[in-house]
Order: structure tokens, then sequence, then C-alpha cells
């Protein structure tokens, strides 16, 4: 918080903005879960990136993104925060997003629920009701949606939420602060772990734009594209998407 939009980054393969804040983040993060749990696999961001070595795919491990919505960190906006799953027998089962700036912590696990912690106590998440392509939907991105998603943002009149980082997104569709979060980005594992275990507690959704779900367990790290909704939504979104 002390170095939010003090100092500078580079731009690294693919434009990921990266900064020392990052490796620092990470640093602490896996420094804490690795002397917690000794032998376990890990499969954190800037540790991965800088390494070049390819994953092997595995069914059990911790994904860590220390500093997930740089370029907001840096330009001094709100939406960044520090996120971390633990994925077993291929599923994510626990999942952490901290949100620095408000002090909000969203937590998750398997059959458990997902809450928002804060000052003001635990509050249990309740995604949105939205279920169809209605009028005044609410769209969750750090820009007004584009392309494909832009057209059916201005089809059903929607309103825009604006959030920085891919996490804190997916949180404001657990927590019905938005109804849909749909881009055509490039997206990795540690991106979307932690707050697939607060959607799937919620009754959300998240797949890709063809409606597969994300493997795991698998050796891919990389995805093009993405839907977080309620079900029934995330499907009528996907059919609009496929015309």
């Amino acid at each position: 918080m002390q170095l939010r939009g003090t100092i500078r980054g580079e731009e690294a393969a693919g434009g990921q903005l990266k900064t020392s804040t990052d490796l620092a983040a990470e640093g602490w993060v896996c420094g804490f879960l690795e002397g917690t749990f000794p032998g376990e696999l890990f499969l954190a961001e800037e540790r991965f990136e800088r390494v070049g070595t390819p994953w092997p795919g595995a069914s059990s491990y911790w994904a860590v993104d220390a500093l997930d919505g740089t370029r907001s960190y840096v330009d001094g906006y709100d939406g960044f925060c520090v996120q971390v799953a633990y994925i077993d027998g291929g599923q994510p089962r626990v999942g952490v997003i901290g949100e620095p700036v408000t002090g909000a912590v969203y937590v998750a696990a398997s059959g458990a629920g997902a809450w928002r912690l804060d000052d003001a106590g635990a509050r249990e998440l309740r995604a949105s009701s939205a279920v169809a392509l209605v009028p005044g939907l609410r769209f969750v991105d750090s820009t007004t949606p584009s392309g494909p998603v832009g057209a059916i943002f201005q089809q059903v009149k929607g309103r825009f939420v604006e959030c920085g980082s891919v996490g804190l997104k997916i949180c404001r569709v657990a927590e019905d602060a938005a109804d849909v979060y749909a881009k055509q980005f490039n997206y990795k594992l540690w991106d979307v772990a932690p707050g697939e275990v607060l959607l799937r507690e919620v009754g959300a959704v998240l797949t890709t734009y063809s409606g597969e779900t994300i493997d795991y367990a698998g050796a891919r790290t990389h995805f093009p594209n993405l839907v977080v909704a309620r079900p029934d939504l995330a499907t009528a979104i996907i059919g609009e998407l496929q015309r």
C-alpha cells in the first residue's frame, strides 16, 4: 500500500507489467506457505514465468498470484489484490483473495461456502440472481466492454462496473456487485483458481467462450477467453458469442 502509485513497472513478454513489488509479494507469500506446508508443489506466477520451465501438470498444488492487477497498482488505482488457491484432485478446493485497499478478504472452501471478511465482520456471499439477457445487466471490467461482449452490452443496455484485477472482478460477481464478467484476453491458472472456488460455492460458473471449464490438472497454464456468471446467464452469453 505504501508503494502503490510510486514505482514504475516494466513490460514483460505478452504485455505483462512487472514490478519489484510483484517479486517481493510473491517471495513473502510463498515463503510463508512453503514454511507452513513443506514439500508441497507451488505454481507461482513470477517464479514460473522467470524460470521458464514448462509446467508438468499436477493434481495437487498451490497457485499463487501475489499481485494481481499490477497496472492498477502502478497507476495508483484500487483494483489489485493478492490471491492464493489450493488445488486438490485436479480442482480448486480453497481460495483466498485479499483486497488491500478495502481490507476485505474473500475466502471460500469446497462445501463450506464463500465469505467476505472485513472490519464489519463476516458476510456470506450470494451471487446475482440474473439468469437471462435482460436490460440493465451489470458488466464488470477494467474498461467498458468492446468487441462481441460490447455488442451484448449495448444490446441489453448494460451497466458498467469498473474493476481492475481479474481476481476482484470474479469477486464482484460472487458478491452480487456485478452480474457478468466476459472478456477475450489471455489469463492464467493462478488468475482464476482462487475465484473459481468462490463462484462454485455461490452457484456461479467460470468457462471459456466455448463453454469449456478450466483443466487445473493439465500442463496448460494459459487460456484465451472468459465468461463468469450464473449458469443460465453464462449459457445465454456463450450462445450470443457463438453466433
